[in-house]
């Protein structure tokens, strides 16, 4: 455990240095950013030294299953952030079609972030706030950029670390079964396989999707959020519950982990909160000091976190939902009900209740006793999974996924220690089976290479050639383009009037009307000029996306002047238009 936390713990520190730095007169520049990343490895290593524990845990016995499981990991590891991207014949692609967007989004925020903005940022996709967006991961890459490692390069080692951590988070979660739930997960969509005979990603359509392939892929923040998470997890579970075997996190750890998880996850942060919140109002007394302290000493650096990622509600997240996404199915409202939540979760719901049911059954003192802790453990994840079937957390109702997954995680590793490794091999084969063929086809499928080799997002020429001719305009410069996911100027660090629509309504951005007046900009309609100020526009980018997509413009900037031009396009400079 106190390896792990040597890494979260850099990664933590470095990335808070680097904000620190952010706000003050040096701004992020190389310098700082090797400052950051040294005085964070440094104050790392030595709390981590000086913690009492040995830093590598002698392992007592190897099991084989461990091993092969732990082989499969990598193997997806190596496939997966070998070529989260990559550059193809000048193209430059990623392996998974659920990274399109999100690997172009963090293109922009490591670059933007890289280019020493005025602190807390300007959002890059949204011309008109402040960049509500957990950027921890993407800022520590920024960091690394600084300091002369180019952003996709920076991507895959963050990746491959983050992999490392995960695996060695979930062996001290839960073991060799805690790493197959997390690779394995789904429900019965995989069991189509049967019917086609293809290895494809039978989960990709549904609601509950392959968690390595869906989040880990690509969702950076969680590279860094689920480790830290399980690893907290694990570490409240054998302190407060006072196992004397098994390593603990020293309280500075626990608290650097928690308190900066918002920068890094803010779904995490959540349940983790609604972890401590369960543990202080229904665990046993005793706990509570502790948990009173950690909340208090965190509460300053977590709220402040949380508002510069949030805005404290300047976008539309929490809503009753009743449901989650099975309203979208044409089916009969009880049908609908059932066999949605049946066909994503398969086997694991009636185990879950079957769990439950026998939690709640008395027994002697001593294995009451035992109950208890493991109670203490289930009924939260229960409970928050109940309420993200109710309750959607973020504007996009798939992102309750993200709590959900903690919720599953817990569930998993109690119906594993309370009843799956008490019973006879026999039996549990075939749970095996239901619990993990669909994730396990699904996962297989989702790695295999379609026919063009990965899934193409920019041409890597046009790329550098764009991210040359604009490297001398500010960080708070606007362009006007075309909104979409991977636009030359946007993948290279700079501020748009607006981004991908996908991206702004899953953030809770009310874009719409913005998009209408950008609309009128780029044709060059009558009262464009006008416009161009109530959007803050400074320059005008005309390159391959605009000609396609508006074709009948007038151009009617044409006769301002051109500030940066080249095979891509051309750059018009609108600031008069602006004051």
């Amino acid at each position: 455990m106190k390896l792990s936390l040597l890494f979260l713990g850099w990664i933590a520190l470095a990335t808070c240095l680097g904000v620190g730095f952010g706000y003050s007169q040096f701004g992020l520049v190389p310098w700082t950013a090797a400052v950051s990343l040294g005085l964070g490895l440094l104050l790392s290593s030595i709390g981590t030294f000086l913690s009492p524990g040995a830093i590598l845990t002698r392992v007592e016995k190897v099991q084989a299953t461990g091993i092969v499981l732990a082989i499969v990991f990598l193997l997806f590891a190596a496939r997966a952030f070998s070529q989260v991207i990559f550059v193809d014949e000048d193209a430059v692609k990623v392996l998974s079609p659920n990274n399109l967007g999100d690997i172009c989004l963090h293109l922009a925020h490591i670059n933007f972030l890289a280019s020493n903005p005025h602190y807390w940022p300007e959002n890059p996709i949204y011309g008109f706030d402040k960049l509500r967006y957990p950027i921890g991961i993407d800022l520590f890459n920024a960091e690394l950029k600084l300091i002369g490692i180019e952003p996709k390069i920076g991507i895959i080692l963050v990746a491959f670390l983050g992999a490392l951590l995960t695996l060695r988070a979930l062996f001290l979660f839960g073991g060799p079964f805690a790493v197959a739930a997390f690779l394995f997960n789904g429900g019965l969509a995989g069991f189509l396989f049967f019917r086609t005979w293809q290895l494809q990603d039978y989960q990709t359509d549904v609601a509950w999707k392959s968690i390595p392939l869906a989040l880990l892929v690509t969702q950076r923040g969680l590279l860094y959020a689920i480790p830290a998470g399980l690893v907290l997890i694990t570490h409240w579970r054998r302190a407060l519950q006072i196992q004397a075997n098994g390593p603990h996190l020293p309280f500075w750890g626990e608290l650097v982990l928690y308190s900066t998880m918002p920068l890094f996850h803010l779904h995490t942060f959540i349940f983790l909160s609604f972890l401590l919140l369960w543990w202080f109002i229904f665990g046993h007394p005793n706990w509570r000091a502790h948990l009173l302290r950690l909340v208090v000493l965190s509460f300053v650096p977590a709220s402040y976190f949380v508002y510069v990622v949030t805005g404290f509600g300047k976008t539309s997240a929490l809503a009753w939902e009743p449901g989650w996404m099975s309203a979208s199915m044409e089916v009969a409202s009880w049908q609908r009900y059932w066999w949605f939540w049946f066909f994503n979760f398969g086997l694991l719901l009636p185990l879950a209740i079957a769990l439950v049911i026998y939690l709640c059954i008395p027994k002697e003192p001593d294995v009451w006793q035992t109950k208890a802790r493991m109670r203490h453990l289930v009924f939260p994840a229960v409970a928050m999974f109940i309420l993200c079937a109710f309750v959607r957390f973020a504007p996009w109702d798939w992102d309750n996924t993200k709590l959900f997954f903690w919720s599953y995680m817990i569930l998993m590793i109690a119906i594993w220690e309370t009843f799956l490794r008490r019973w006879h091999p026999l039996i549990r084969l075939p749970i095996f089976f239901a619990l993990f063929f669909s994730g396990g086809i699904s996962l297989i499928g989702g790695l295999m290479p379609n026919e063009d080799n990965g899934y193409e997002i920019g041409d890597q020429a046009e790329w550098l050639q764009v991210e040359k001719a604009l490297k001398k305009f500010p960080p708070s410069a606007v362009f006007a383009v075309y909104p979409t996911y991977n636009h030359p100027a946007l993948v290279a660090g700079h501020r748009v009037v607006l981004g991908f629509p996908g991206h702004l309504w899953s953030h809770g951005l009310e874009y719409q009307p913005q998009e209408a007046l950008l609309n009128k900009v780029m044709l060059g309609q009558p009262g464009w000029e006008s416009l161009c100020r109530q959007l803050k526009i400074d320059y005008l980018f005309w390159g391959s996306f605009e000609q396609e997509h508006y074709p009948s413009s007038t151009r009617a900037w044409e006769r301002y002047p051109v500030v940066a031009q080249g095979q891509w396009g051309k750059v018009f400079d609108l600031r008069n238009l602006s004051q």
